[in-house]
């Protein structure tokens, strides 16, 4: 089979709506590095079965990254039990170019975190610690964002440095993770503070976007008043203090295939909840990317990978 007979599937993007966001905070495992969690994907035929088989942690995400970034002849990832997904790699025994091109995705996508919520994708490039273990040392990225972010001052040129390095990071990442490629304009996401001197997320989407040569559409979303910071939120709430508190350019978004940019993955809530007001504006896929996984899901207020 040649790229040029294979049939590219259309990215998958449910609606969001605020229940999927609840739903999605109960879901486990939420995140997965398959370098990092040495996930084993590739599963030779057994007994009474003809067919390598590629099982991944779950379906979202890697759905989309599979279908879209793997050209390889295979049944397509489907839902399995356990919350898993697999695909059965239909010619894998006959022609060893299967198994080359699943193994070069997996090494692609594996590097980074997928992150299991309701977007269409959603990596992160690292975790905040490595490993995704709160006890061991910071990654570079984490590293990185610590010193890019502000904390509600202006930005100092050591600031500017470290988030010139993680726009440098993100765009490694789009030229690895091709999947990617559909996108025709960046959003950072905005802050909870409209007052915030720099926006850090911003700033990466407006150098991402200039370096890819996509449109950088980060003014079409907007923070209408200040909300209280994750950190001062229990998850319950968090998605009642964010509604009401954006205006989208519906404009501006529609029929848009968007990248959502953020520095910071905490539980995803407000991330989705930006995605779920840009499709309602017309958007028609949303895909994420956050530089840091936060090693935990609720914003440090108790909960579970």
């Amino acid at each position: 089979m040649t790229d040029d007979l294979v049939f590219r599937v259309p990215p998958l993007q449910n609606p969001i709506t605020a229940e999927s966001i609840r739903e999605m905070l109960a879901w486990r495992p939420r995140r997965m590095c398959l370098r990092a969690d040495n996930w084993e994907a590739l599963h030779p035929p057994s007994a009474g079965y003809s067919n390598w088989t590629l099982v991944l942690p779950f379906y979202e995400t890697f759905r989309n990254a599979f279908q879209l970034m793997c050209h390889a002849n295979s049944s397509g990832l489907v839902r399995a039990r356990n919350q898993r997904c697999m695909a059965f790699l239909n010619d894998a025994n006959d022609k060893p170019e299967t198994l080359a091109r699943v193994r070069q995705w997996l090494e692609s996508v594996g590097r980074f975190v997928a992150i299991r919520d309701c977007l269409a994708m959603s990596f992160a490039l690292d975790y905040e610690r490595e490993g995704g273990d709160p006890t061991r040392p910071q990654t570079t990225v984490g590293s990185l964002r610590s010193c890019a972010k502000t904390y509600g001052s202006a930005p100092t040129a050591a600031n500017l440095t470290a988030a010139a390095d993680l726009a440098r990071a993100c765009l490694d990442f789009l030229g690895t993770v091709t999947c990617y490629e559909l996108v025709d304009c960046v959003i950072g996401m905005p802050p909870s503070n409209p007052e915030t001197p720099y926006n850090l997320a911003a700033g990466l989407a407006s150098e991402v976007a200039q370096a890819w040569q996509r449109e950088d559409l980060s003014g079409a979303v907007a923070t209408t008043r200040k909300r209280p910071g994750a950190k001062e939120l229990p998850l319950a709430k968090k998605l009642e203090a964010l509604q009401g508190t954006l205006r989208v350019d519906a404009e501006a978004v529609r029929d848009r295939v968007i990248l959502l940019i953020d520095d910071l993955y905490q539980s995803g809530v407000s991330m989705n909840y930006v995605a779920m007001e840009l499709l309602a504006a017309g958007a028609t896929t949303v895909f994420g990317l956050a530089c840091e996984k936060t090693c935990r899901n609720d914003d440090n207020l108790g909960g579970s990978r």
